[in-house]
């Protein structure tokens, strides 16, 4: 198992060396200097910063060079940086040692066979099933560069981006694939397409809404899905956009409005999304309570602050407690219209703390928590449903996925059940 680590570390380096600086081939051991602080020149599996960098996706700052075709890094020692006079080159240029091995391209290639989950999931119910399906394109297939000579094999080498699990009003940017599952829904107007809705990818043909962002009183019918994007208004951030067509707008049958009971909808889009790093379900909660006090994330490109109309171009994210069914109860006990048999226990949950909440453009889409059961995915347990004042002491309202999970499973995989 460590080697195999080691392997794949070796291949993340080796596919991210091109943008990174190579000292006049500095033996392992020698002074080097990093631009904040000094280091020494180790063995990238002998320095625990940049191994744990490279596991995060982070490039190395400088490369020392190799030995014996193992790449050596400059290693953080805490000191002050050295105004050394090395003369620095390009990462393929001649400071690399003259070995008989050949630079090979890096090649990714999508699962192509079914590999074992780690448990048996035969009587599972659809939705847990599906989840560890998605959860292999966590991974992908890479073929290696030739380090020492001869053919290798494939590795599995992680596409995983979820970072740290940080603290949309009082919200900070999503980092590029964090939530691979987010998708924005879409409005004629014109010429042009307004995204005024958030959704959940949850296969890649079936998106997850609420109810009332299937048709908008403005604009009409959702007619449009985008997924894999950062920045709605811009191409030039890390992101890779798909957009689809919406066939098929499927309401829950006991929606009635102005009420907000089982305000959950799925959208089928006309052609399936392609899974890549920047695209992936999310899986559907098969927990029937989430207990108040979990923290819960929520991600959308609402509205930011009471004085903004339009929204965050960006894709925001925001840690969120789950609030108790009594005083989720006692925020919304005069709300008649919206509500007017109260908070229902059974299908509805509540989230948020002041200065903290999702706001109108963030309808429709996942309130999630990390998978206990799967690496790098999320289970989702709530679909944004309405609020009072954004960022407000009232928390938000949400659909709990857990009792339309049935619903949504004969719809999404009627093959299954």
């Amino acid at each position: 198992m460590i080697a195999t680590m080691k392997l794949v570390v070796m291949v993340m380096l080796l596919g991210m060396l091109d943008g990174a600086t190579v000292k006049a081939q500095l033996s392992e051991g020698s002074v080097c200097s990093l631009a904040s602080e000094g280091g020494i020149c180790r063995l990238v599996d002998r320095c625990q910063p940049v191994y744990n960098d490279l596991l995060a996706g982070k490039r190395p700052e400088y490369v020392c060079g190799f030995q014996d075709g193992i790449p050596i890094v400059c290693c953080p020692d805490g000191g002050p940086p050295l105004a050394l006079t090395t003369t620095l080159g390009p990462i393929w240029g001649t400071t690399r040692p003259v070995t008989t091995t050949t630079r090979r391209t890096t090649t990714t290639t999508r699962r192509s066979v079914t590999t074992p989950t780690r448990n048996p999931l035969i009587n599972a119910r659809p939705a847990r099933r599906m989840c560890a399906e998605y959860a292999k394109e966590v991974y992908a297939l890479v073929e290696p560069p030739v380090l020492a000579g001869g053919d290798q094999q494939l590795v599995n080498v992680s596409l995983c981006a979820i970072k740290s699990k940080k603290l949309i009003v009082g919200g900070t940017k999503a980092d590029p694939k964090e939530f691979p599952h987010m998708a924005s829904i879409g409005y004629i107007s014109g010429s042009q397409i307004l995204w005024n809705c958030g959704g959940t990818l949850i296969s890649d043909r079936y998106v997850l809404t609420a109810a009332h962002c299937t048709v908008s009183t403005d604009w009409g019918n959702a007619e449009w899905v985008r997924v894999g994007d950062l920045n709605l208004r811009s191409n030039s951030d890390d992101a890779q956009p798909q957009d689809r067509r919406i066939a098929q707008r499927i309401r829950h049958p006991n929606y009635r409005r102005p009420a907000q009971y089982n305000d959950i909808a799925l959208l089928r889009l006309q052609s399936p999304v392609t899974f890549n790093a920047y695209v992936r379900p999310a899986c559907l909660s098969i927990q029937p309570n989430a207990p108040a006090g979990t923290k819960a994330v929520a991600a959308g490109w609402g509205v930011v602050d009471w004085f903004d109309e339009e929204g965050s171009d960006n894709l925001l994210k925001v840690t969120l407690p789950v609030v108790s069914y009594s005083t989720c109860q006692q925020a919304y006990a005069n709300d008649g219209n919206r509500l007017p048999n109260g908070i229902n226990d059974q299908t509805q949950l509540c989230a948020g703390q002041e200065g903290k909440d999702t706001c109108q453009g963030d309808s429709g889409g996942p309130l999630v928590v990390y998978s206990e059961n799967e690496e790098c995915m999320y289970d989702i347990i709530g679909v944004t449903s309405f609020g009072k004042l954004c960022g407000s002491v009232a928390p938000g309202v949400y659909s709990r996925v857990y009792a339309y999970l049935a619903w949504i499973e004969s719809i999404v995989w009627p093959n299954l059940g």
